[in-house]
């Protein structure tokens, strides 16, 4: 069992000094996890159940440094100005998690989390994109605020449509950043009933609206487990291609 030990000022640290010199070697893996787990953090708290203003400011300028950073950080290791902007994105994330909470992503990989040895922020971006599918028609106008912050063109788009496009924007992020799928992760699709109950035992709960019951996890769980198998097709098509 994965449990959260923050949300004390005791282990909090006074300073932060954030170099992105620093990060110019880490691997790509870790790039897009990481990059994935920063973007987690503002969508979440932006699309939290008592999200306020400061943190909606913060998560959305967050937001906007993913959108234009995160590829050229993943794909040019080296570019200082990249690496730049996403400590700063991890940084404004931070400060909106910090003050408010994270959402189903972050509690359903927390607890996942504990039972195979998978990177945080692999598992947390894997999970990004179908959290959002379910949570998405409960909070239309937030979603489509965050397609503009991804930079999409809503203009002449309903706000159900701006809506969906975060999601499907979300969903290509994670192809295109590598993020394995569940499967590749070490989970299989027979574990969903044990981990969903292993989500409702963690102290991390869910501060998004709607995601609380077991059958709702197993549900989002499964879709994440589905999405990993197109995954699965696309590459070997590629390869097949090649």
């Amino acid at each position: 069992m994965k449990f959260n030990v923050g949300g004390t000022p005791n282990i909090a640290a006074w300073v932060a000094l954030i170099d992105p010199a620093l990060s110019v070697n880490l691997p790509a893996g870790v790039t897009a996890g990481t990059g994935m787990d920063a973007l987690t953090h503002a969508i979440e708290c932006y699309t939290m159940a008592y999200h306020q203003p400061f943190t909606d400011a913060v998560a959305l300028h967050a937001m906007e440094y993913c959108s234009r950073w995160l590829r050229v950080a993943y794909s040019q290791g080296h570019n200082l100005e990249a690496r730049y902007h996403m400590s700063m994105a991890a940084m404004l994330a931070g400060l909106a998690t910090a003050t408010d909470s994270a959402g189903a992503a972050h509690a359903m990989s927390q607890s996942a989390g504990g039972v195979h040895d998978a990177p945080h922020g692999a598992l947390t971006g894997r999970l990004l994109a179908p959290v959002m599918e379910y949570n998405y028609s409960g909070e239309p106008e937030r979603f489509a605020r965050i397609a503009q912050a991804l930079g999409l063109d809503t203009a002449n788009k309903t706000i159900w449509k701006a809506a969906e496009l975060s999601v499907e924007y979300v969903y290509q992020l994670t192809e295109d950043l590598d993020i394995p799928s569940l499967n590749e992760l070490g989970f299989a699709e027979e574990e969903i009933r044990c981990s969903r109950r292993r989500r409702r035992r963690t102290h991390r709960r869910s501060a998004t609206r709607g995601t609380s019951t077991p059958k709702i996890y197993e549900k989002i769980y499964a879709r994440a487990f589905e999405a990993g198998r197109h995954r699965k097709v696309a590459r070997q098509l590629a390869h097949a291609g090649s």
